[in-house]
């Protein structure tokens, strides 16, 4: 019966032995994990870090892009408002000289219309004077 104890010790302690051989190449395999997902977790990190500064690079293009042409927009604007400017004082130039051309024609017609009425005033007068000297 000793031998049998001592068989069952032996098949314990080979169990126990194979359970912390076990364990030793479970640890191994933790630390292969633990170190694998660090190393993901520093590439994800370093990935991360790459696509912020690519994000903001892309901003600061876009900022500078946008503000290059907003200053073009600006000096196209500006050029239009000197052109138009030119233009609506041309065109007040105009119509200043049309409203002196108005006042002149209008004198013109004052004075063509005293004329006329001049005239048929001297008919009227003239037709008077034959009428009295022919009718009496």
């Amino acid at each position: 019966m000793a031998k049998q104890k001592s068989g069952a010790k032996s098949s314990v302690k080979t169990y126990q032995q194979g359970i912390d051989a076990e364990k030793q190449k479970m640890g191994a395999y933790t630390k292969k994990m633990g170190s694998s997902v660090k190393s993901l977790q520093g590439g994800f990190k370093k990935h991360g870090k790459e696509m912020r500064e690519a994000g903001r690079a892309m901003i600061a293009e876009g900022n500078r892009n946008m503000a290059a042409k907003v200053r073009k927009f600006g000096g196209e604007i500006k050029d239009q408002i000197k052109d138009m400017a030119t233009k609506v004082g041309k065109f007040r130039g105009e119509i200043k000289d049309q409203i002196k051309e108005n006042k002149e024609a209008v004198a013109n017609i004052g004075n063509g219309v005293r004329f006329f009425l001049g005239e048929i005033n001297k008919k009227k007068k003239d037709f008077r004077s034959y009428a009295q000297a022919f009718w009496g």
